[in-house]
């Protein structure tokens, strides 16, 4: 009786053993499958973010260089920028950017959009008679 409690408890034992050094086994690897997403998930949210920071620089250099921002206009678009480049650092500080960050970055990004488009429609331009001049 003995010996068969014995070799049943060391039969549990074993299998124990087996399941935990094949998860072991699986994780060691990388990541777990929600943690690879979530990694996949914040390059993704990095990648839309840069990519759109990217092309408001552009258009607000091409304001520029068109004449329709004057040097106040220009450097206060660009500073703007700047913060929000700042507070994506900020987000990715621990490895990853989570849906909330993602969304505050977006606003902002919208808000600077909307900026740019104003302060390059609002019929202030450079003088003429700087055409030279790259700023005002």
């Amino acid at each position: 009786m003995k010996s068969i409690l014995m070799k049943s408890g060391l039969g549990m034992l074993a299998l124990g053993l087996a399941a935990t050094s094949a998860q072991a086994s699986w994780d060691r690897g990388g990541y777990s499958h929600h943690e690879a997403y979530l990694q996949q998930q914040s390059r993704a949210y990095t990648q839309e973010i840069d990519a759109r920071q990217d092309r408001q620089a552009a258009r607000i250099r091409a304001a520029m260089r068109a004449g329709h921002l004057t040097r106040f206009e220009f450097r206060t678009l660009i500073d703007e920028q700047h913060a929000i480049r700042i507070t994506e650092r900020h987000f990715r500080a621990d490895g990853r950017m989570n849906a909330r960050e993602f969304q505050r970055l977006e606003r902002a990004l919208d808000r600077a959009s909307f900026n740019i488009r104003t302060e390059a429609h609002d019929r202030q331009a450079r003088s003429s008679h700087d055409r030279h001049s790259r700023f005002n």
